[in-house]
């Protein structure tokens, strides 16, 4: 099975602001973003859409979608839950003590009254326990977030989470990844 990895296009936001599972809108630029991935996923064959139901994800789905696939919206594909810190400026977070733990063990350490990177991990593992099982598709398309694609990225490499972090993503980026159908 092959899954196509898509990060959702630029939101309309400053840069520097965390906005995790926030709904935020997209850039005056989602029209060209949109028809860029469309152009580049021309020859890759998908036979199913999955998307996270943020807006963001949401919109380039259906706008993929053609209304020639159904788009199978699933949370366990939402970016991390930053809690408290959605819609907070990055810098004034990171003045924080709380700040200074989560930086420094971002994996097991939640961010307040959200998730913890290993959340995050789970909820795509269970994803994919699901998706392994489901015999309906073999090359499905998922649109989501930077986070949930380095979780992909780490559980399908068998790399410590923090070295998905490596992996660097821009909006609109497409990854395919070849999935091991053994456990």
């Amino acid at each position: 099975m092959k899954l196509y990895l898509v990060r959702h296009t630029k939101v309309n936001l400053p840069s520097g602001i965390c906005y995790g599972q926030s709904d935020v809108g997209l850039a005056d630029t989602f029209e060209d973003e949109k028809n860029a991935i469309i152009h580049a996923l021309k020859g890759i064959e998908f036979d199913r859409i999955y998307s996270s139901s943020l807006k963001r994800c949401a919109l380039l789905a259906e706008s993929i979608s053609c209304n020639k696939f159904k788009v199978f919206y699933d949370k366990r594909l939402m970016e991390l839950n930053f809690g408290d810190w959605e819609y907070k400026i990055w810098d004034e977070i990171e003045k924080t003590d709380y700040a200074k733990k989560w930086f420094e063990d971002f994996t097991s350490v939640p961010c307040p009254g959200g998730e913890s990177y290993q959340d995050l991990i789970n909820r795509v593992k269970d994803f994919l326990d699901d998706l392994k099982k489901d015999k309906t598709t073999n090359s499905p398309l998922i649109i989501c977030h930077s986070g949930t694609i380095r979780a992909f990225y780490s559980i399908l490499n068998h790399l410590e989470p923090k070295e998905s972090f490596k992996l660097q993503l821009n909006f609109g980026q497409i990854l395919e990844i070849e999935l091991n159908q053994e456990k």
